[in-house]
């Protein structure tokens, strides 16, 4: 009798376990164009965590072809490839240096003015 207690049990446990994986989606990054806005000015005032900040500069964002070269344009920041300009890291909970946030900042600029002027729909 314990033998088919167990055995039920199991199956439907296995079996929830099969329709999670077929009824489930995998996880995927898909920011939206305001959220990765709201990173940028968040460096400036503390507000960006470091786990959101290096999330977005290290996962590429394949939905949005505009978004990863904004994204590509951080990244390249942070890795100290950006000439003239050093990635260096800030005080008093800032990401960056006072510096860097004003190269940050004028990502910011950039990309609420793409933002702005961006067509509302777009035809494949």
């Amino acid at each position: 009798m314990e033998f088919v207690v167990v055995f039920l049990v199991s199956l439907f446990v296995l079996m929830l376990l099969v329709v999670g994986l077929l009824f489930g989606r995998a996880p995927t990054y898909r920011p939206e164009r305001e959220y990765v806005l709201g990173l940028l000015r968040g460096v400036e005032d503390r507000s960006t965590t470091e786990q959101a900040w290096s999330l977005f500069i290290h996962t590429p964002i394949t939905h949005d072809a505009d978004l990863e070269a904004f994204r590509l344009r951080c990244y390249q920041f942070d890795q100290g490839e950006v000439p003239g300009v050093q990635a260096r890291g800030g005080l008093h909970g800032y990401l960056y240096d006072i510096k860097g946030r004003s190269h940050i900042k004028a990502l910011a600029i950039e990309l609420d003015d793409f933002i702005r002027h961006a067509p509302l729909s777009v035809d494949f």
